[in-house]
């Protein structure tokens, strides 16, 4: 229901997990099973192999830690990116939306979510509505015959930031060159609390 479509060399990650929780890391991490392709990211973005105690994802047998958190990729259009609202109870998905219409396992109908990304939210905290899918199809710019490699996130401020990325890669024509960046940001509470908040980000780079 929600996998993409395609085959991916590979995928690409800013957290992992150390002793059973969630690390976040300073750089990007690319999973790929393909020990070609693992080389040539060393290569390419420099690194180092990395040991993910994440045992979910069978295809990655391989975790490049490289010394990057900003890389320069290809988009191929607007379709690059998909946007996906899902209801989960535990790991089990039990609605998938796409704005128009929602699919369960008793087949399609209309989407129920509200129209702006903003009422889905206040849904979503209300503990009713659905939560965001956002998966980035790319190829590296400093390698674009290794293939394609995917980004899957799940935060809401990128929901919102790719969507606007997405509009503009409307106005484009062929392959877009952009920057996908692991942004840091400290926020701090109304009691005094300082922490960090971390999302992706994708800069659209001029034409040369």
């Amino acid at each position: 229901m929600i996998r993409p479509s395609g085959q991916f060399a590979g995928r690409l990650r800013y957290d992992t997990f150390v002793n059973g929780r969630t690390c976040i890391l300073p750089t990007w991490l690319i999973a790929t099973s393909d020990r070609h392709v693992a080389a040539r990211v060393v290569i390419l973005l420099g690194g180092r192999l990395h040991a993910d105690e994440d045992g979910d994802d069978q295809e990655s047998t391989s975790g490049i830690l490289t010394n990057d958190a900003a890389i320069d990729i290809l988009l191929d259009g607007p379709q690059a990116i998909r946007l996906r609202m899902l209801r989960r109870h535990g790991s089990t998905v039990l609605r998938s939306c796409n704005g128009r219409t929602q699919q369960t396992s008793l087949g399609t109908q209309p989407c129920q979510c509200p129209p702006t990304l903003k009422g889905r939210w206040q849904a979503a905290k209300a503990g009713g509505g659905c939560e965001p899918l956002i998966q980035v199809a790319f190829r590296l710019a400093v390698d674009p015959t290794l293939g394609r490699f995917l980004l899957s996130s799940a935060n809401w401020a990128f929901a919102d930031h790719a969507t606007t990325v997405k509009a503009a890669l409307r106005r484009r024509h062929g392959p877009v060159r952009a920057r996908l960046a692991i942004d840091r940001t400290l926020h701090t509470t109304t009691n005094g609390t300082t922490f960090a908040y971390t999302r992706p980000t994708i800069t659209i780079l001029p034409t040369p």
